[in-house]
């Protein structure tokens, strides 16, 4: 299979939520927030499960703005960003769970600030 080595918005934005939610279930699970190689590797993961490809540039500033943006999240009032609810951000199968309203949350605001970016 032949991937294109560029995300459209969309899947910038999916790839985002998914680094982002992998580092709010770390510090919940351990009090810290994931590696860098352990951003690497999620990375890669998502790009694999979803058959996707980015290139360097899209990687790495994605796997950087995801600790922001956890950061963020983390310190937000907002309910659905409680622990009881990160808990909720993953299915089985380590995808996204989208049937989660933090998940889709999550992903609506890496949306939104992919769409307002000048690197996206």
């Amino acid at each position: 299979m032949n991937n294109p080595l560029n995300l459209d918005l969309q899947a910038r934005a999916e790839l985002l939520a998914y680094l982002v939610s992998s580092h709010l279930l770390a510090k919940q699970l351990t009090g810290r927030w994931l590696a860098p190689h352990h951003v690497v590797e999620s990375t890669t993961i998502w790009l694999n499960s979803n058959g996707a490809g980015a290139d360097v540039v899209q990687r790495v500033m994605l796997s950087t703005r995801a600790l922001e943006v956890a950061q963020e999240l983390a310190t937000a009032s907002s309910p659905v960003f409680s622990p009881e609810m990160i808990d909720t951000l993953f299915c089985e199968n380590l995808r996204l769970d989208f049937r989660s309203a933090a998940a889709r949350d999550i992903y609506e605001h890496c949306l939104t600030r992919l769409a307002g970016a000048r690197w996206s």
